[in-house]
């Protein structure tokens, strides 16, 4: 692939490989049903049979193929990223396989990818754009930390936003369309062509996902693509200065805000922290969007209409950081605004669906 960006039909292959391979999962489920099905029981399941759950599998091929097909500065960092991520997409999908791998071990196997993703391009966060704060950055190991921190966040707010038909997909597809447009922007052509190297594999698995749930990307998907997003969310800033740390926040502001909700309300709720509940935003939507306006319709099709609703709000925040990707006042304000918004709508999704908000839940447990 040469320094100008031009799209060819021989970038479709890797979405063609990985839409194949997931075909052929979800026929030969008999043959690997027994570890690969996500059964119908938990508070979190709303699909009807049992699905596989390793699309992982077929999105981590789809990106070797990719890789093989790439040439130059962007093969060598696409396969840079392929190799850090190893310990993720493991950890996740031997979840997915054993269901014995507790949040806090994949957690840990995102930082060590995190950790070798620095060590194998050289960049970590070095600022984030905060008066003094970015003293400290400066320092090495504290910049490491932090990136390592900052990318598990991201690889499992992409797992926790994945509840439904094409939603994780659907949002991280979207998030690398807004980080690709401000680096083309900028003149990363690198990086524009890393963003439309992984949106066309995750196109490949998105169709054989959505709208009917033949296969779900599982934890070993949601990670591999979570920590894909969160380190080319790294090197955009890292690499062109003129853009600020809170862009690719603010583009990866949905799964990042649903996060922060969950983590609240577990903690009032007296809940461990990676406790399944069903109080999800795109859990609400279901309750009180889907299931009370289209009642009628069967229960995939409801599951797919949940993703295109958070889709909406991905799309909304993340044009803001392509519009001013470069204006730190507009971006944090746009950041804590669309908090401010998500909050607002999940608290009256709440209140529609006549759950106890998160302090009462509290006040509740208290009383016994």
């Amino acid at each position: 692939m040469s320094q100008t960006f031009l799209f060819s039909i021989e970038q479709l292959i890797p979405g063609i490989i990985t839409f194949l391979v997931s075909v052929f999962l979800v026929l030969s489920k008999n043959w690997h049903g027994k570890l690969s099905l996500d059964t119908t029981d938990g508070v979190q399941k709303f699909h009807l049979h049992p699905t596989p759950r390793i699309g992982g599998i077929a999105l981590f091929l789809g990106l070797i193929c990719a890789w093989w097909l790439t040439s130059g500065a962007t093969a060598q960092l696409l396969g840079q990223m392929l190799l850090a991520s190893l310990p993720a997409f493991a950890a996740g999908l031997t979840e997915d396989l054993t269901k014995k791998v507790g949040v806090r071990d994949r957690l840990l196997a995102t930082m060590l990818s995190a950790v070798a993703a620095w060590w194998f391009t050289g960049y970590s966060l070095t600022r984030v754009d905060v008066w003094g704060v970015d003293v400290l950055m400066a320092y090495l190991p504290v910049g490491v930390l932090f990136t390592a921190f900052a990318v598990a966040g991201v690889a499992n707010a992409t797992n926790i936003i994945d509840g439904f038909n094409g939603l994780a997909s659907g949002t991280v597809m979207i998030c690398f369309t807004a980080l690709g447009l401000i680096a083309w922007e900028v003149g990363d052509i690198q990086l524009v062509q890393l963003c439309v190297i992984i949106t066309v594999v995750i196109v490949g698995f998105f169709v054989v996902n959505f709208p009917l749930g033949k296969l779900f990307m599982g934890d070993g998907g949601a990670y591999l693509l979570g920590f894909l997003l969160a380190w080319v969310s790294v090197m955009l800033p890292m690499r062109n200065p003129q853009v600020s740390v809170w862009a690719p926040l603010l583009v990866c502001g949905y799964p990042v805000m649903e996060t922060l909700f969950s983590m609240g309300r577990r903690y009032w709720n007296n809940s461990k922290a990676g406790q399944p509940d069903s109080e999800h935003f795109h859990s609400l939507i279901k309750v009180n969007v889907v299931n009370r306006f289209v009642p009628h319709l069967s229960q995939p099709v409801r599951n797919s209409l949940v993703a295109p609703f958070c889709w909406v709000f991905t799309v909304l925040i993340s044009g803001l950081a392509v519009w001013q990707y470069n204006r730190i006042e507009f971006l944090v304000a746009a950041w804590f605004g669309g908090f401010i918004v998500y909050a607002i709508i999940y608290s009256l999704s709440m209140a529609a669906s006549g759950e106890k908000t998160p302090v009462a839940h509290k006040a509740c447990n208290n009383k016994f």
